[in-house]
């Protein structure tokens, strides 16, 4: 089982610290110093920090590359093309060149 973490937030004009399960994180995203986290029931939160700190909270090889400030959860990919991938029935678009990284981030069974 993973360990939790804790993201900053406010709650009713109240600052408190929100318990995240790991496996709850559908992906990441990132601008300049921020990211977001998407969790598999909708909820979004943005904390201060960059994406490659927030990678640290988690195993490596539990998130794949798909842009250069988005990476995804191996564990909610439903479908993988050349160009996008599809994870809990919604279409995420792939950067062409993080389409090698995806391949070789997942196991394949030929």
């Amino acid at each position: 089982m993973l360990e939790p973490f804790f993201i900053r937030t406010e709650v009713k004009k109240e600052k408190v610290l929100k318990k995240v399960d790991p496996m709850q994180v559908a992906r990441l995203s990132a601008v300049k110093n921020y990211t977001s986290i998407y969790l598999i029931d909708g909820t979004t939160y943005t904390v201060r920090t960059s994406l490659v700190n927030a990678l640290n909270n988690f195993p490596p090889g539990m998130f794949i590359k798909i842009d250069r400030a988005e990476v995804v959860s191996v564990f909610y990919i439903d479908n993988i093309a050349k160009d996008y991938l599809v994870m809990n029935g919604k279409t995420v678009p792939i950067a062409r060149p993080y389409y090698k990284y995806v391949v070789s981030g997942i196991n394949i069974l030929e």
